[in-house]
Order: structure tokens, then sequence, then C-alpha cells
């Protein structure tokens, strides 16, 4: 995956049709968080359905939990998904206490996260 470097962040993304996978690294702070806004935010991605590998995250602080969301809300305004997966244990249980897996798409793996779009794509096309 390319390597963007964000006010020394380390952020791994790949960009595709309909989709882009973006990996931030090390703890999801305030800091953090601004840089991987840039970054989601950027021509490069903004148009694109978004997958948030949070696998190499050490923690998410509270601004990481409001951007995911404000990230969600602004996707599901303009007909995009966004949906997270890796979840390390402490951030999906702070996931399932906020029950923001229940509003915004979880899974385990990119893999299972493409499927998981593809399906929704699918199911759009034949609506």
């Amino acid at each position: 995956m390319p390597k963007a470097t964000i006010a020394s962040h380390r952020i791994h993304y790949h960009v595709s049709h309909g989709y882009a996978v973006v990996r931030p690294e090390g703890a999801c702070n305030e800091s953090t968080t601004e840089a991987l806004a840039r970054l989601v935010n950027s021509p490069l991605i903004e148009s694109r359905n978004l997958i948030l590998d949070l696998s190499h995250c050490a923690y998410v602080e509270t601004p990481g939990y409001r951007w995911i969301v404000r990230q969600f809300r602004k996707a599901e305004s303009n007909g995009k998904t966004v949906v997270v997966v890796g979840l390390p244990p402490s951030v999906e249980r702070a996931f399932a206490l906020l029950r923001l897996d229940e509003v915004i798409p979880v899974a385990k793996t990119v893999s299972e996260a493409l499927a998981l779009l593809e399906s929704e794509r699918e199911m759009a096309l034949s609506a």
C-alpha cells in the first residue's frame, strides 16, 4: 500500500475503483485524526467509498470516534459507505458501548468489507 506521511503521521492507503482503504498507524489521537481527515478529504479519496482499517491503531481517542461518525454521516448523505475494519479489542468494546456498531458497518477484514461494498452496489443496481 502507498504510504502518506502527513505531519509525521504514517497513513497507508490504497485507492481503487469505487473505494479507498485507509490504514493509520499508532495512536488515533487528535493530531492523527486531523492528518487522517486531510488525506480522506483530499480529491484523491473524497469521492470514494471508504474502508477505514484500524488494525494498526494502538487505540482511538474521542476525536477519532467523532471523526468516524462525521465521515459516516458525510458519506451516507453523498450515497457512499464507510466500513470500519480491524478493530483492536479496546476499540471494539468502545464501538459496542457507544453503539456505533449498530450504525456504522464493521467488518473483520478488508476482504469482508469489500464483499459488503460489492453486495451493496449490486443491490443498488438491481433496485
